[in-house]
């Protein structure tokens, strides 16, 4: 079972596939969590991306006019983001972090806090994940906003899917997928994803590559809870229908 970095260090270079235009899937997350933090009067100022990965929602947000720091567990992300950043000309500040060594390794206060893409369940138990959360209040101004998107598990535990569908994007000769296949613990606590990357060449051929690594299935009532049991205040769930993301959105205040 890989570790998270050792995960996203294999993942890095083609975790674009995951998307039909990954720049353009990214532009849309920036507007999504950009229009969130306006309806709640933050509208520029610092803003750490604490669980960056490869600038999926970093850049864009650098680009509406918020100044940047982003962090990773995975150096093969983060040196992938520098690359997406300079292509574009945008200003980010990248770095490798472990999420629960944050305090120690930023420097100065934030006015937000992302962590987005389901990245907080990598941490497995509550002592990993108050470890985090502690270390990231740390780094927000007084009622600083900390903003974070993940699956659905309290739907999803009750269901167990297998996985998700293999979604294909492109035109013929040139296409890329990628699918998902899961196994949950017998508790549903815990859930083992094997991510699948497909590419097409030329002439009809396809590559596959696969990557597992394990995610605990967090309720909304666990991660609330530890929230407030780490000094967070006014915790609010935002589902999809209401946020306008994908993912269920958690906003709680320093």
């Amino acid at each position: 079972m890989a570790t998270p970095a050792q995960f996203y260090d294999a993942l890095a270079s083609e975790y674009h596939l995951l998307f039909g235009h990954w720049w353009a899937a990214a532009q849309w997350h920036g507007r999504v969590i950009a229009d969130i933090l306006a309806q709640r009067g933050v509208t520029e100022g610092r803003l750490l991306d604490c669980t960056c990965g490869i600038g999926t929602q970093a850049l864009p947000l650098a680009t509406l006019g918020y100044d940047v720091t982003a962090t990773d567990v995975s150096q093969a992300a983060v040196d992938r983001a520098r690359v997406e950043a300079a292509a574009r000309g945008i200003d980010v500040d990248l770095s490798v972090c472990d999420l629960r060594e944050l305090r120690d390794h930023v420097e100065g206060d934030f006015d937000v806090v992302v962590s987005c893409d389901n990245a907080l369940p990598h941490l497995l138990t509550d002592e990993q994940l108050q470890r985090a959360l502690h270390s990231v209040r740390a780094c927000l101004r007084p009622a600083g906003l900390l903003l974070v998107s993940l699956r659905d598990y309290d739907a999803l535990r009750r269901t167990r899917p297998d996985g998700v569908p293999i979604s294909v994007h492109g035109e013929v000769g040139s296409r890329h997928g990628s699918g998902q296949a899961w196994r949950w613990s017998a508790d549903a606590e815990y859930v083992d994803i094997e991510l699948f990357t497909l590419t097409e060449d030329a002439a009809g051929s396809w590559r596959a590559r696969s990557g597992t690594t394990r995610c605990r299935a967090l309720t909304r009532a666990k991660l609330g809870s530890l929230l407030l049991s780490t000094g967070y205040t006014g915790v609010e769930w935002l589902m999809p229908d209401v946020g306008g993301h994908y993912q269920p959105i958690v906003i709680a205040r320093a």
